[in-house]
């Protein structure tokens, strides 16, 4: 087995970026894990074990993630698993977008973020909890489902904030 630079294969991590706070990109990515197999002839690197990656305020956690790559060294796949595997991230207003499942996958051709089995995704204090969350990290777009037709999934909306006006409204003029 051939030995690479591991964090010269995270470079192609950037692209999980649902709702992400801009700067992330432009920060270091630190690693860390128990065990880790890089197998470059499959384009595969394997973190093991208590695996905590971070990247501005991205904090990803899992017993396990494993991230695929195309011949040109960017990201295809990545899937996390874990008792729950979890992700925690700011957006642009500061505000905290929280994803939690057994199984998280991302799916870079598709902008997609996939979490399976006991899935929980937080955003701005709004709730979703089903088996299965997609989350389109482009559009911001949310698909949810529970295990079989009659599991439902819980979604939980906190009321919005109307801006408060610097004066209150006029009366309109009463002509009588």
């Amino acid at each position: 087995m051939k030995t690479a630079n591991p964090l010269a294969l995270l470079l192609f991590l950037l692209p999980l970026h649902c709702a992400a706070l801009d700067s992330d990109r432009e920060q270091p990515i630190e690693v860390e894990a128990d065990r880790l197999e890089v197998r470059e002839q499959d384009n595969i690197s394997i973190y093991e074990g208590n695996v905590a990656l971070i990247q501005g305020s991205l904090d990803l956690r899992s017993d396990r993630l494993v991230i695929h790559f195309n011949d040109a060294q960017e990201l295809t796949l990545m899937e996390m698993t874990g008792q729950p595997a979890s992700f925690r991230q700011l957006d642009n207003e500061q505000q905290e977008v929280l994803g939690e499942a057994l199984e998280i996958d991302y799916i870079a051709s598709e902008s997609l973020l996939e979490m399976r089995r006991s899935a929980i995704f937080r955003h701005a204090g709004d709730l979703i909890d089903g088996e299965l969350i997609r989350v389109n990290t482009i559009t911001n777009a949310i698909e949810a489902s529970g295990k079989s037709s009659d599991e439902r999934v819980k979604m939980v909306i906190q009321p919005r904030q109307n801006p408060t006006p610097d004066k209150p409204a006029e009366k309109p003029a009463d002509n009588n």
